[in-house]
Formats: C-alpha cells, structure tokens, sequence
C-alpha cells in the first residue's frame, strides 16, 4: 500500500512540472475547440527575470478531471501565451490547485497597425524574433531595441521607405531679338520658332508608415535641350529726304510736310550735331525750300530757334 501511495505522490510530483496551454477564448465565453489541457511546455520562466508576471490561483473540485473543464466552470480567459499548472494530477479525482502565470501583454503600434501580443521574453529584441516581426534597415523603433521589456510597455516601430522618383518637367523655350539690316525699322519677322526642351528630376522621396515626409532633389538630367524663338527687328532706316528744316506756330511736337499723310510719325536729326526729335505730322502747306516745318519746341530740341533754318535729316523711327 505504502508502495502505491508512494508511486502516485510520484507521479503528481512529476505531472505538477507539466504546463497546460488552454485555446484563448472565445467571444462567446466557451472554451475554443482544441484546448490543450496537459503537456510539456517548452517556455520556462526565468525566476531572474526583472519583469514580474501576474499569478492567478485556482481550485478544482474532484469531479473535474483536467484544468480545462475548471476553466470552463469559472468562466476564465486563459491566452495562448500563458502559463498553467496544476497539481495533483486532475484525473486523481481528489480536487487539485491551478496556478496560471499570465504572459506581459505589450502593445505593439507597428506601422499603422496596432497589435495587443503577449509573451515571456525578457528583452525587446527577443520579443521582436518571437513575434516575427522583422525591422528595416532604415525602420525606426521605439524603446531602443536592446532595451528590457517592462509592464505597460508600448512599442512604436515607424516603417521607414526611402525610394527614388523620376520626374519630367518641360523647360520653356526663350525669345531673342536680333537686329536685321535688310528689315525696315520698325518691322518684326520670326526667323525661328522655339521649341520646349524636356528635363529628368530625380528626388529621393522618404516615408514613413506610408507618409511622405521628405523629398530631396538628387539630380537633374537634360532630356531634350530647348530651342530659342528668335525674332528679327528691322534695322534698316527708312529716310523720307534729306534737306532744310524751319519752324513754325503749330502744336507741340508736330510738324508739316507736303507729301508724308497727316498721323506719320517721323524721326527728324540735325545733321550738324546729332541731335535727334520725333514729331507727328499734322498737315501740309509748306512755301519754299524747305522740306518740313518744325513746332518751336521741336525745332528748340535740335537748335536754337534763332538759326531759323537747319539742315536735318527725316526717317523713319
């Protein structure tokens, strides 16, 4: 007798180290299909661990025989992740104690996804190989990855993408002006039209969790190089005549010529000194040999009225 009682202390003994891992539960409060009632679990918790896990203790009746059918009767929500003993073995009958270490949930912002994980691991980089969850080179993580695990911990992992974008961009075409000898004074002509060229731009476009938060121009390459419009302006002088000049009372700035039609804009130069003063001409009439008849203020621009006739030159402005 002593025998068996012996050999059963035994065996709860060795059945006491064994770990249960119950399904998580259901929304409905019932046990999910599968519940591991009894096996070896191969987690350990390390008794030097800084992190200090919650314990609950459980009493199972005799007529229940694993800690299944107890979690079932009391309703309680054992995760995937946490730990349960019990002893003695359930299926004795005699009643038993279930203890259930509850593994450190830690909240997890990865990206935009929040995740609510639990586990057993001390340190954050041991979670992180856990969990599977794998970091960029350029991912960003905070608490720093060789830190401990705490209660109440929260991760943030901010997914950081760097790629390059190519851009092409129209380079607008310029306008030249370029005198032509040939071409009246006051005459334009298009001699080529412009054509717009094409350029490549290269950013370096930096986001995080899907968000653009930087863009840095990398490089510019020409595609295509544009082709200025080039408009030729007439250079060549018109001249009207060439002769002597006299004034008269007439309007400012304005002047009578027998052949040039009344609202022609003339160009006159004292060829003597250079000196230059456009008019309008009004009208005919002139009486002599002169060849146009200035306004005082006109005539006092290229000498002095008292010279009262001078020789000029009449064109085209």
């Amino acid at each position: 007798m002593r025998e068996i009682i012996g050999i059963l202390i035994i065996v709860s003994i060795v059945i006491f180290s064994q770990i249960a891992r119950p399904q998580l539960k259901s929304d409905n409060g019932k046990l999910a299909d599968g519940l591991a009632v009894l096996g070896i679990e191969d987690k350990k918790v390390d008794d030097k661990s800084i992190v200090t896990f919650d314990e609950e203790t459980f009493y199972g009746a005799s007529y229940e025989k694993s800690a299944g059918e107890l979690i079932e009767r009391l309703k309680v929500v054992a995760y995937p992740e946490d730990l349960i003993k019990t002893f003695p073995d359930p299926r004795f009958g005699v009643g038993f104690v279930m203890k259930i270490t509850r593994a450190l949930p830690v909240k997890v912002m990865d990206g935009n996804q929040e995740k609510l994980l639990r586990t057993f691991s001390q340190d954050i980089k041991a979670f992180l190989v856990e969990k599977n969850i794998e970091l960029g080179d350029k991912d960003k993580i905070t608490p720093n990855i060789d830190g401990k695990l705490v209660k109440d911990m929260a991760i943030i992992i901010v997914r950081v993408e760097e790629t390059e974008v190519k851009i092409k961009k129209i380079i607008e075409f310029k306008t030249e002006y370029k005198d032509d000898p040939n071409l009246e004074k006051g005459k334009e002509r298009v001699s080529r039209q412009g054509s717009a060229g094409e350029k490549e731009l290269t950013y370096l476009v930096r986001r995080e969790n899907g968000q653009e938060v930087a863009r840095d121009l990398k490089n510019v390459k020409a595609l295509k190089e544009p082709e200025s419009k080039i408009i030729l302006r007439g250079a060549k002088e018109v001249v009207y005549g060439i002769g002597v000049a006299t004034w008269f009372d007439a309007p400012t700035m304005t002047a009578a010529h027998n052949f040039l039609p009344p609202g022609t804009v003339v160009e006159v130069t004292n060829v003597s000194n250079g000196k230059k003063v456009t008019v309008n001409v009004i009208g005919g009439g002139i009486m002599g040999r002169a060849i146009i008849d200035l306004s005082p203020d006109a005539f006092a621009v290229l000498a002095p009225l008292g010279a009262g006739v001078i020789n000029v030159k009449i064109a085209k402005p």
